[in-house]
């Protein structure tokens, strides 16, 4: 299985999620492998800053670029593993279309709001052009709707029409500014009733193809 996490636009929270099911995710059967494929590399950062303070990790980490991780990916799929693949935010970088095209499942976290909605309906519609076989899981992040109870269903039928819609994941301060991969266990308790939802219901569910 391979997932990653997207959005048009910045700041929705996609490289959180995926160092948040990298470590929900570690507590199953399969090897979890975190791969920093994006240019900023937020979480090759994290990951360092856990390696000077000898912190332990339940997941294995890489930091690769476009042109080395179809090699890297194909050989960790060898291993029935769990691959979550922090991407590049723009899809102009060479390779990286065949990389789109074995994700399983995107994650689009957003938040209600026309720019927000129209940055994740609009990544879904892209990536369908390179990837017609993965689904699009929509996550409501850190959100306190504004709008009103009939534009709130609205916009909801719309993402339903894309994807599939999640339950909400709660905001956690722990999440914010993250210092290093570590994250404490009362963080991952409070989150935990959304991230087996997300997994047992959209990621990993028979049912769901």
């Amino acid at each position: 299985m391979i997932i990653s996490t997207g959005n048009l636009k910045g700041g929705c929270g996609c490289s959180s999620m995926l160092l948040l099911l990298a470590h929900y995710l570690s507590g199953g059967p399969k090897t979890v492998y975190l791969i920093d494929l994006s240019l900023q590399g937020s979480l090759e950062l994290l990951y360092s800053r856990s390696l000077v303070l000898q912190e332990r990790l339940p997941f294995e980490f890489f930091r690769s670029n476009i042109a080395k991780a179809p090699l890297l990916i194909s050989r960790l799929e060898e291993q029935n593993a769990v691959i979550l693949l922090d991407l590049p935010k723009t899809f102009g970088e060479e390779n990286l279309q065949s990389i789109i095209e074995k994700i399983d499942r995107f994650i689009i976290p957003f938040q209600y709001g026309f720019t927000s909605l129209h940055a994740a309906t609009g990544f879904s519609l892209l990536i369908k052009r390179f990837a017609e076989q993965s689904k699009s899981i929509f996550l409501p992040n850190m959100n306190r709707p504004n709008e009103r109870t009939d534009e709130l269903l609205e916009s909801q039928e719309m993402l339903r029409s894309l994807g599939w819609l999640s339950a909400a994941i709660p905001q956690v301060p722990a999440m914010i500014n993250l210092r290093s991969m570590h994250l404490p266990p009362a963080c991952l308790f409070q989150l935990s009733p959304t991230l087996q939802l997300l997994s047992n219901q959209y990621l990993f569910n028979p049912l769901n193809p």
